[in-house]
């Protein structure tokens, strides 16, 4: 169950480079080319992987005694449902 809390505040982490990576691709920011890297794979493609993981993981534990705080499930899973949208409309 530790190793569930660890992958949801790891999961919450990459949400945050997800935010990151849409200011990027909105806005013009000078940051170094390999910050800018690190900022893609973990917001673009590891995010979503994790937020997968992570909701199915809810979805098969269900206890009444869970370790992870209620906010962090409900963040977690209202951007994995925004990712899911915001690839569907503007990434095809």
């Amino acid at each position: 169950m530790r190793g569930f809390l660890f992958l949801s505040r790891v999961t919450f982490i990459c949400n945050l480079f997800f935010v990151i990576c849409l200011l990027l691709r909105h806005t013009h920011f000078k940051i170094p080319t390999a910050f800018n890297e690190l900022v893609i794979i973990v917001g673009w493609i590891l995010s979503v992987i994790l937020n997968f993981i992570f909701v199915v993981g809810i979805i098969v534990i269900k206890r009444k005694n869970f370790p992870v705080p209620k906010w962090l499930v409900v963040v977690n899973s209202s951007f994995l449902i925004f990712q899911i949208i915001y690839r569907l409309l503007f990434t095809f």
